[in-house]
C-alpha cells in the first residue's frame, strides 16, 4: 500500500470529551492528557481509511508515542494531518499524524503502530 495523506482536518480539545476520556481512562490532572490527541484518530474519514487499510486483517495495538512541541490548551481548535503507510515485515500499519495550530505551528507528533493479523481460522473437530 503506498502512503496516504489524510488532511488536515479540524479538531478540537473539547472539555465534554477530554472529561469523557478521563472518565474512561480513569485518569485526573488538569488540562488537556498527553494521550488524549489519540481519540481524533476515531474521527469518520481517518476511522475509514484505517479500516480499509486493514482489509480483512485485524489490527492489534502495538505500540504509541506522542512527541510534544507545545502543550495543547483546553477549548482550542487544530488541524490535524495523517499519513499512513504499511510495512511488510512484520505486517504493520504505521499511522503517523501532527497537530497544528490554525497559524501552523507544531504541537504535537504522534505515531501509532497497528500490528496486522489474519483472523484465526476455526478448525473442525
Amino acid at each position: 500500500m503506498p502512503e496516504l495523506r489524510l488532511g488536515p482536518f479540524v479538531v478540537r480539545t473539547e472539555r465534554t470529551k477530554i472529561e469523557a476520556y478521563r472518565s474512561a481512562t480513569r485518569g485526573g490532572g488538569q488540562g488537556v492528557p498527553v494521550a488524549f490527541p489519540i481519540c481524533w484518530l476515531g474521527e469518520p474519514e481517518i476511522r475509514t481509511a484505517i479500516e480499509d487499510a486493514c482489509g480483512d486483517r485485524l489490527p492489534l495495538h502495538e505500540g504509541q508515542s506522542f512527541v510534544y512541541a507545545r502543550a495543547l490548551e483546553m477549548g482550542a481548535e487544530y488541524r490535524l494531518s495523517v499519513v499512513l503507510g504499511e510495512e511488510a515485515d512484520p505486517p504493520r500499519l504505521v499511522l503517523k499524524a501532527e497537530c497544528r495550530t490554525p497559524a501552523g505551528e507544531l504541537c504535537v507528533s504522534m505515531e501509532t503502530l497497528l500490528r496486522l493479523v489474519s483472523p484465526a481460522l476455526e478448525l473442525s473437530a
